[in-house]
């Protein structure tokens, strides 16, 4: 329901106007909004299965890059595969909700200064 119309429906509790209705209606208004329902976390069963012993963990291959990272992995270091390669990532506190395929980055940085290390070595050569 809008603002203004809980303003109205006080005014008329405040005035004496409506009575019963008012105060019945005040209360739908005021009622606590429903409780929005997230989808758990999605962790891969291997995963689940080192969540009781977290030392399971240590050094291990993640093939699964939408596992969601939980708590109790925090302080092991695993290997997350990224397509071509595996790429060690040590989990920390401030990584926990997230997935792994995150911090395991699929793409390589070009560099500006390549093509120009290039020309200089030619020009040394020569």
């Amino acid at each position: 329901m809008r603002p203004t119309d809980l303003l109205r429906v006080l005014n008329k509790q405040f005035l004496g106007i409506a009575g019963d209705t008012a105060n019945a209606v005040a209360k739908k208004l005021t009622s606590p909004p429903p409780i929005v329902s997230r989808k758990p976390a999605f962790i891969d069963a291997f995963l689940y299965k080192m969540k009781k012993n977290p030392e399971l963990l240590k050094n291990k291959s993640i093939w699964s890059r939408r596992s969601t990272i939980l708590p109790e992995f925090v302080d092991s270091q695993v290997k997350i595969y990224n397509g071509k390669t595996m790429i060690r990532c040590k989990i920390t506190e401030g990584k926990v909700g997230h997935k792994f395929g995150e911090f395991a980055l699929t793409r390589k940085r070009k560099s500006r200064d390549q093509p120009n290390a290039k020309v200089k070595q030619l020009k040394k050569k020569k």
